[in-house]
């Protein structure tokens, strides 16, 4: 063979080689079913709230500081012994913050307003926030609740206390839904964390659903779980204006170093908790049967 021979056959075999090399990335790229499947799943799961709540103030004021001193404490024990009386096991009043200030108009520099000229001696003024805490309201009908709720406003206003003082509204560990408003009357429902756990089962039950009907449509097997995003989760993402639903404020103090997290509605009803993931799941050959004794006859 002539060396002008041997370097035509190289050519040939370099040509052929450069060929195939594109054809292989392309097959390599056009893999079927790298990614899976990737589907949206939603879940949800309810209750009623277990307690409600009721924010109170007791408050007294005087020139003297110890006179005020004892006006506030014969205040807060007339309070404290008119819920004593009552002997409801599932009812307690617990203190909160407490506050000392000049009574009168407190200067806005909003408002233009100017404060007012300082004649004598300050009056001083002793504040204190009280809640109302009921609990096991959860099996109750609305008729004993209603009753409930009205025997211990009628109290508390009774015993000299300011009714729907001013609560915590930027709490940071508060879910609220329906009215931003508390209102008089505050419920609350606590077992967030495990109404949200069973609503994210829910949701993964809900996509891998879907991802089998997209998995026997295509020919293709489902496989594990590869990957989960959430996409909605309550009290973590803010909602448009048009919700009936608002979430967590921005952190502010409060008086609970660390609050659990809860859901609060101004309303007594069943409170949904929804979740939304994406959930992607990987894909599996689909196994053939074996056939039969007969052959697959």
């Amino acid at each position: 063979m002539t060396r002008s021979k041997i370097a035509v056959l190289i050519m040939a075999g370099l040509a052929s080689a450069c060929a195939a090399g594109p054809a292989r990335a392309q097959s390599a790229g056009t893999s079927p079913n790298l990614e899976g499947i990737t589907v949206a799943g939603k879940g949800a799961a309810g209750a009623r709230p277990n307690r409600f709540e009721i924010d109170l103030e007791v408050s007294a004021a005087s020139e003297m500081s110890s006179d005020v001193i004892v006006k506030y404490r014969d205040a807060k024990k007339r309070l404290q012994e008119a819920f004593t009386t009552l002997k409801l096991g599932n009812v307690s009043v617990e203190e909160r913050a407490l506050g000392v200030d000049q009574k009168g108009q407190a200067y806005n520099p909003y408002m233009m307003d100017m404060p007012p000229a300082r004649r004598g001696k300050v009056e001083v003024q002793l504040t204190r926030k009280l809640v109302v805490n009921c609990t096991d309201i959860r099996g109750m009908d609305e008729e004993a609740l209603l009753q409930l709720v009205a025997k211990l406003l009628d109290v508390a206003q009774d015993a000299g206390a300011k009714v729907g003082g001013s609560s915590d509204n930027n709490n940071y560990y508060s879910w609220r839904f329906g009215n931003s408003s508390s209102g008089l009357v505050r419920f609350v429902l606590d077992d967030f964390d495990a109404l949200q756990e069973k609503a994210y089962e829910s949701a993964i039950a809900d996509a891998r659903t879907r991802a089998g009907r997209l998995a026997k449509i295509s020919g293709v097997g489902l496989g594990t779980v590869a990957g989960v995003r959430e996409v909605f989760v309550p009290g973590e993402k803010s909602q448009s204006s048009s919700s009936n639903f608002y979430y967590y404020d921005t952190p502010s103090s409060s008086d609970e170093e660390m609050p659990k997290r809860r859901i609060e509605s101004a309303k007594f009803h069943e409170i949904p908790v929804k979740v939304e993931l994406m959930v992607r799941f990987a894909t599996a050959p689909v196994t053939a049967k074996a056939p039969g004794r007969d052959g697959g006859q």
